[in-house]
């Protein structure tokens, strides 16, 4: 008998809800356009361009920060010159695409063309970002090509680098560094030759970037020259935060609904009582703790059904994760009882709805602020901390993100589900004590 005058009475406070329009939109409606509208913010959709490629310059030499400048000037990359601790840190924690080391000698290697040498860098990328690897090294190999196309075919540049190679030999066989003289000898003869064929109106007649077959300098791959060999690594990348903006706005827009349904709720609760309808129920055999307990089932019902339906939504449409099922479960619950509980609470402070409802929406928006309902948690200042963990919403927040992204285990996440739990039961006691059952004009 119990159990069906609790049903009669939550059912009759869900109907209200859905007939209340104003409510409704403010429930079910809002919170999607403010997920969506902060979550487009912060999802970076349009705003950072290029890869996000930390830089290492360990060779300090001019030809390496002139292919440094030559990677920032690119439209595909967005270059950050570091260190190489804070490259990989960098990448590991996800905060950028990848990271490119040019080691010493990498100047020497890539401005000798007749060293036998070839350019190497490290390109350290994350394997589940193929993708990124292949256009990183696509855009690495061009513009090195590029420089060595341009070295061959300027015709200052190249007798550069035969006076270059022509001295080093020459030092090197003297030095004795050579095993064979004779090779030594060769490289010599070949250099002179070349030097010599460089200086004559044939070879600047035929520098051009079509050879005699009609293939381009870049076609015939430089004649057996390789301009850069890239040595990649995998990285593990420790994923510590937000996948997307929207696994952070959604969380914030489930709490705006929610604090939507404390309002709507309390309101009616309030009007109900000045209306004298309380007062009805009561006579009608309906005892006081069936009708509150009935109010904030109704609460508690409308508040899971907001946050299933915005997280589904979000998954579906938005691709936001929730990694823990279990654990959002009890996190619901939590959250649901929670506000539950204040929803009575709320109930008792004004004596007219008009009165009511500013104060309520005066007392969440508070809530909200210091809760990081505006700011999310994440992006909060540190001063802002302390103040928030008095508020029920950075509770609620903590709670969803915790099985989303922030990857809560069970223990972690027993003591954010204790305080939620505590304040609607206190709320709700408190609520019930203070509860008047007819308005003070009646």
């Amino acid at each position: 008998m119990m159990a069906s005058k609790l049903l009669a009475v939550t059912q009759k406070d869900l109907k209200l809800l859905y007939r209340d329009k104003g409510g409704f939109f403010f429930t079910f409606i809002f919170p999607i356009i403010m997920a969506v509208f902060f979550g487009s913010m912060m999802s970076g959709s349009g705003g950072m361009k290029g890869i996000s490629l930390q830089v290492v310059d360990a060779d300090q030499s001019v030809i390496s920060q002139a292919f440094i400048d030559k990677l920032d000037a690119a439209a595909e990359l967005k270059v950050v010159l570091t260190d190489e601790a804070t490259a990989r840190d960098t990448v590991r924690k996800g905060k950028a695409a990848a990271f490119l080391i040019l080691p010493k000698g990498f100047g020497d290697a890539k401005g000798n063309l007749f060293s036998g040498e070839t350019a190497t860098v490290q390109l350290g990328v994350d394997p589940k970002r193929s993708a990124i690897k292949g256009l990183l090294q696509g855009v690495l190999m061009s513009y090195a090509a590029e420089d060595m196309q341009s070295a061959f075919t300027d015709t200052d540049k190249f007798v550069d680098q035969i006076d270059k190679s022509l001295a080093e030999v020459r030092q090197a066989r003297d030095s004795g560094e050579f095993a064979d003289n004779d090779k030594a000898d060769r490289m010599l003869e070949f250099l002179d030759q070349l030097q010599e064929m460089v200086d004559t109106d044939s070879f600047n007649n035929t520098s051009s970037n079509e050879s005699a077959d009609g293939s381009t300098d870049e076609d015939s791959g430089f004649n057996g020259f390789q301009p850069l060999i890239i040595e990649t690594h995998d990285i593990s990348v420790n994923r510590d935060g937000p996948p997307s903006g929207y696994d952070v706005s959604f969380p914030q827009g489930i709490l705006w609904g929610i604090l939507g349904c404390l309002s709507a709720f309390s309101l009616s609760l309030v009007s109900e009582r000045n209306q004298g309808t309380l007062s009805r129920l009561l006579v009608s055999s309906a005892n006081r703790s069936t009708i509150l307990a009935g109010k904030a089932l109704a609460c508690f019902l409308t508040i899971i059904f907001i946050a299933v339906c915005l997280l589904l939504l979000g998954k579906l449409v938005f691709g936001i994760q929730i990694r823990q099922p279990d654990l959002m479960l009890l996190s619901l619950v939590a959250i649901g009882f929670c506000f539950s509980g204040l929803m009575i609470l709320f109930s008792v402070i004004s004596k007219s709805e008009k009165a009511a409802a500013g104060i309520t929406w005066a007392a969440m928006m508070l809530m909200a602020m210091a809760g990081g309902g505006m700011i999310p948690l994440a992006f909060m200042p540190a001063w802002m901390t302390p103040v928030s963990q008095f508020s029920p919403v950075m509770w609620s927040i903590l709670a969803l993100e915790g099985p989303m992204w922030r990857q809560f285990s069970l223990v972690e996440m027993l003591p954010v589900v204790a305080v939620l739990f505590g304040i609607g039961i206190a709320g709700f006691l408190l609520g019930v004590r203070l509860f008047k059952w007819q308005s003070s004009s009646a």
